[in-house]
């Protein structure tokens, strides 16, 4: 009983520090002058997919390939699908026109970058060498690409936004310090959650591949998917949509990419599949976002439903 246990405060943790965080993320772009977009891009992304990085570095360092690459396969399939997908549910979700022109279609083509270097296949021919240690570090330069291209925005966003909010809800400091605790709580129950997910995984008696996909995978994007939710309750949709997009790329470039470059990743060749899915599920994300700049119902079902029945197919191959 004990893992469940601790999987129910995990949940807790993550549905308080969400709401803190988002909150307090919110007031730091307004004494900033910069957008919720460029927020949900860089301070809730990273944030958000720390659990990410802390699992799949881990797996890697160990030499459980299955895990350090299923987790980031498996995370940005679940944040599209499920992150996005429930928010759709709860209320049209509207899009700003850089994410539809720039941002979203740069998270298609990592993952594409993705799928290209995981068809390098090994002299053995029964393994794929997913990522070299160049391959790594190759993602890692679009990574800090990418950090550029944040700082321009947040240089335009003060441009364009000279004069701070009349009436802000919190001190700067206070606003920090509800980001700092709310990305704690994040931490925090991300771990917790991935931990015992693990366990009790291992009971049900799953593969290392479906255990990275599923349920670790799951775990890791629960903050992404709480975060998403409680930004789309208060309003703040550019942070949730930035959040996911912004956190698919970190988790391809910065997550994959310190994951291979510490140590090569070799894994049996049936993972393309599911790379492919990855890569179908964001062009659909991509689809949807530019048939009237919005996400309804409709899209979010249809999100929610390739997520079960990928998972289904999971566990029936």
């Amino acid at each position: 009983m004990l893992p469940y246990i601790f999987l129910i405060i995990a949940f807790i943790l993550l549905a308080k520090g969400a709401d803190y965080f988002v909150e307090g993320a919110s007031q730091i772009a307004r004494y900033c002058r910069v957008s919720q977009l460029f927020i949900g891009l860089s301070i809730a992304a990273i944030g958000t997919s720390a659990p990410e990085a802390a699992v799949s570095i881990k797996a890697s360092i160990t030499g459980v390939n299955g895990i350090a690459l299923g987790n980031v396969i498996g995370s940005n399939i679940t944040n599209i699908c499920l992150a996005i997908g429930i928010a759709a549910l709860m209320k049209p979700l509207f899009f700003e026109t850089s994410t539809i022109k720039k941002e979203m279609p740069f998270m298609v083509a990592v993952t594409v970058l993705m799928l290209l270097f995981g068809l390098n296949y090994s002299k053995g021919g029964s393994h794929l060498c997913i990522y070299s240690r160049a391959e790594g570090i190759i993602f890692l330069l679009f990574f800090i690409g990418f950090l550029f291209y944040l700082s321009r925005m947040a240089v335009r966003d003060r441009r364009n936004n000279q004069t701070v909010a009349q009436e802000e809800k919190y001190s700067i400091g206070k606003a920090i310090g509800l980001t700092i605790i709310g990305g704690a709580g994040i931490a925090l129950g991300g771990h917790l959650a991935v931990v015992n997910a693990k366990i009790v995984a291992n009971m049900w008696g799953v593969s290392e591949k479906v255990i990275g996909i599923t349920v670790v995978a799951f775990g890791t994007s629960i903050p992404e998917i709480v975060t998403a939710i409680v930004a789309v309750a208060k309003g703040k949709i550019s942070i949730a949509i930035g959040n996911i997009v912004g956190s698919n790329i970190f988790n391809i470039l910065f997550v994959l990419g310190i994951a291979a470059t510490i140590s090569p990743i070799s894994i049996e060749s049936s993972v393309i599949f599911d790379i492919l899915i990855c890569l179908g599920i964001s062009l659909l994300f991509l689809l949807f976002s530019k048939i009237g700049k919005r996400f309804g119902k409709v899209y979010g079902i249809i999100l929610v439903v390739c997520y079960i029945l990928y998972v289904i197919l999971l566990f029936h191959k």
